[in-house]
C-alpha cells in the first residue's frame, strides 16, 4: 500500500488547483486540465482524509493527558503513532 500524508494530500489538492487555472489557458494541453466534477470530488476526498487526521490528533490530545497517570497509556500512543506512520 502506497503511503501518504498530508503533505502529499497538499500537494494533490494544489495541483488540481493549478490543473482548475489551466482550464482558462489556450497554450495548455488536456493532460494540465481538469473538469469542475473531478476537481470537486478531489476537494471533497481531501476534506475526508483532513477530518481523519483530525479525529487522530483528538486521540492522541487524549491519551497524552493521561500519560502522566498511566505509562500504559504512553505505550498506547506509540503504538497508535507508529501504526498511523506518524512520529512523535
Amino acid at each position: 500500500m502506497k503511503q501518504t500524508n498530508l503533505e502529499a494530500l497538499n500537494v494533490h489538492l494544489f495541483e488540481a488547483i493549478e490543473m482548475l487555472k489551466n482550464n482558462n489557458d489556450p497554450k495548455a494541453s488536456s493532460n494540465e486540465k481538469i473538469d469542475l466534477d473531478t476537481a470537486r470530488a478531489i476537494i471533497s476526498l481531501g476534506k475526508v482524509i483532513v477530518e481523519g487526521y483530525k479525529v487522530r490528533a483528538q486521540v492522541l490530545g487524549i491519551l497524552s493527558d493521561k500519560t502522566n497517570q498511566d505509562q500504559k497509556t504512553s505505550d498506547n500512543i506509540k503504538v497508535l503513532t507508529e501504526s498511523w506512520g506518524v512520529s512523535e
